[in-house]
Order: structure tokens, then C-alpha cells, then sequence
């Protein structure tokens, strides 16, 4: 019996090592522009909600403007709110703000593509920002912002549960026209999650017959 517990301890640390590398390697690509339209996507608004706060707050909220239900939850380090209706600008409280995380407000729920445009001050010379999903949480390079125009980003890659934009410095005027897809739910088990468990049933049951052998 104690072979057998042996043999499936080290089966299950081979596979959970197998796991994390899958875990790893999971794809995050941010690239400037609209990549790939906006066929896929879908716009958060602030008006037609069946639930919303629009701030001033730590986290405003607003939903996708196909699902009024799907609620998305925008988050900073400093106080935000929703300038006007619809497509709205978030802007800070003090006219500038640093870092905003973005989310579906429901539970275990995922998107699999932001698209976000960030409006920076003017004559900030070499601004930039950088992107973190969750999965895989990784931090993308640092891009830099164009004080004259759009700065239009695309981000795809993973069933995303959250995204985090980060500048230096409160250098951000507004967030605009963010879009969202591939929406999902992580309450569906993974493959590797899957094996795991059929591997842990496996082992119980060549245990309980080992035991009534001996």
C-alpha cells in the first residue's frame, strides 16, 4: 500500500509540474491599434444598465452594450468617475490618474479581448504605459503614448479574468471607448485540472484495493 501511495504522489507532482508549465506558456499579446476590427467586440456604456455607478469612486461600473446584464467592473487607485452618457470618457476626480483594472463584475466570469483607447496630457513627452492580464498575470513591455492623438491598444490571447493599464504618472486625461470579448465563464474545469482529479480518483481506488488485499 505504501508503494502504491508513493507511485501516485510522484505521478500527481509530475503532472501538476506539467500543469504550471501549461500555466506559463499561456498567450498575452497587447498591440497598438485596432487589431482585428471591432466585429468581435462589444462597448461598455453607462447608460441602459440594469445596474451601474458612474462615481465619483474607487470603482465605477458600467455593461456591455449587447448584454445590458453583463455588468464590467473599472477600478483605479484613485478616485474616477463617467463623463456624461453611453460611449463615456473615465476621467479622475483630480484630472489625471495613473491605473485602471478592468473586469466583468459577475464571478468566475472571463473575457478573451480588450480594446481601449488612452488619452494622455498634453506636451507629455515620452509617456508610457504597460499592461498586466490576469491569467497569466504577465506584464506586457512599456508603449509609448502619443500626447496628440489616440492611443488605440488591442489585447487578446487568454481567457483574461482581469486587465490592469499602468502609466509613471497620473498623466491619463481619459479612457475611452472600451470594447470587450470573447466572454466566458472559468467555472469550466481545464483539461490539466480534469486529470488531476480522474488521476487522484485513480490512485484512491488502486489504494482501497491494495488495502483489501492485504
Amino acid at each position: 500500500m505504501k508503494s502504491t501511495a508513493r507511485t501516485l504522489s510522484k505521478a500527481l507532482v509530475a503532472l501538476a509540474g506539467t500543469f504550471t508549465l501549461f500555466s506559463a506558456q499561456a498567450a498575452f499579446t497587447v498591440q497598438s491599434g485596432l487589431v482585428g476590427g471591432s466585429g468581435d467586440v462589444d462597448n461598455v456604456i453607462f447608460n441602459s444598465c440594469t445596474g451601474n455607478i458612474t462615481g465619483p469612486a474607487l470603482m465605477i461600473q458600467g455593461c456591455l452594450n449587447g448584454q445590458p446584464t453583463t455588468l464590467v467592473n473599472l477600478s483605479s487607485d484613485e478616485s474616477i468617475r463617467v463623463a456624461g452618457g453611453g460611449q463615456s470618457q473615465i476621467v479622475a476626480v483630480d484630472g489625471g490618474f495613473s491605473t485602471l483594472t478592468i473586469s466583468l463584475a459577475a464571478l468566475g466570469d472571463t473575457f478573451a479581448k480588450l480594446q481601449v483607447n488612452i488619452d494622455i496630457k498634453d506636451k507629455t513627452k515620452g509617456g508610457k504605459v504597460t499592461f498586466t492580464g490576469n491569467p497569466p498575470g504577465t506584464t506586457s513591455g512599456a508603449f509609448t503614448l502619443d500626447d496628440k492623438g489616440s492611443n488605440w491598444f488591442t489585447i487578446t490571447g487568454e481567457d483574461f479574468s482581469s486587465i490592469t493599464l499602468n502609466t509613471t504618472t497620473d498623466i491619463i486625461v481619459d479612457i475611452k471607448q472600451i470594447r470587450l470579448g470573447g466572454q466566458g465563464s472559468s467555472d469550466v474545469p481545464e483539461p490539466a485540472s480534469l486529470a488531476l482529479l480522474g488521476l487522484g480518483l485513480l490512485g484512491l481506488g488502486a489504494a482501497r484495493r491494495s488495502s483489501k488485499r492485504t
